[in-house]
């Protein structure tokens, strides 16, 4: 009996391993808390149970949500569709195939650059989610819209200083700096997406003054630094601590 519970542990035990800019090393997290991740890290969660490794990885998101959640699938996983369905990382998470170690990071950074971008809908649902206001999520996704996808005005056609001060309650960033911080995080994923730098193809191509000057006064960094960091959660996370909506650990 007591054979058989150590056997059923050892099943159920994950790991998470951390990949912080400059992502030259794996490196094991001994803690959960996971709040002195730096920005840009990819958190990769690896065990024989995939639903412990998610659970492990869910429960890190909430304490750090501005990593890059990343899940090692084990070599006899058949589908990982069934867990999809529960998990609230579905939308972000990068999965990588078995076959290949979980030790190597250009594997790892590899597929995640090959991440499918995010919709204004998963962008609006981010922020939402980091500042606990669900009344967020459809005016920030409105914009999101306008700035990424070049939609129509909607929700009544209210005009972009309605949409000002309705954010006014909530905080200083008003409607065209949520729309200036889609297009950063558009900006981040093309440059550090597999092809390269390519922003532009989809309408939201800034000027290099006008990216160097929104990098520097929503994010706090150099331009460069929008190369160096993979994930678009860190943009969004760097604008809410300039703008002093969330605290940095």
């Amino acid at each position: 009996m007591v054979r058989a519970g150590s056997e059923v542990r050892r099943a159920l035990r994950s790991e998470l391993v951390a990949l912080a800019p400059p992502y030259r090393a794996v490196v094991p997290l001994h803690s959960v808390d996971g709040a002195e991740l730096p920005l840009g890290s990819v958190v990769l969660a690896r065990g024989v149970a995939t639903i412990a490794a998610l659970a492990g990885l869910t429960a890190l998101s909430h304490r750090a949500p501005w990593i890059v959640p990343s899940l090692a699938l084990p070599a006899l996983q058949e589908s990982l569709e069934p867990l999809l369905l529960v998990t609230e990382l579905r939308d972000r998470l990068v999965v990588l195939s078995p076959g290949r170690g979980d030790d190597d990071v250009a594997h790892v950074v590899a597929a995640v650059r090959r991440r499918r971008p995010p919709t204004p809908a998963m962008l609006a649902r981010w922020v939402a989610r980091r500042l606990s206001t669900r009344e967020l999520e459809s005016p920030l996704r409105h914009q999101f819209e306008r700035s990424l996808g070049g939609g129509a005005a909607a929700d009544g056609d209210r005009s972009v200083a309605s949409y000002s001060r309705l954010f006014s309650r909530y905080g200083g960033y008003t409607a065209r700096d949520w729309r200036a911080l889609a297009r950063l995080c558009a900006l981040v994923i093309a440059r550090t997406s597999e092809d390269g730098e390519r922003h532009g193809d989809d309408g939201t191509h800034l000027p290099f003054r006008t990216a160097s000057h929104y990098t520097g006064r929503y994010l706090g960094v150099a331009y460069r630094v929008t190369a160096e960091r993979l994930g678009w959660e860190w943009v969004l996370e760097a604008a809410l601590r300039t703008g002093r909506y969330v605290h940095a650990p």
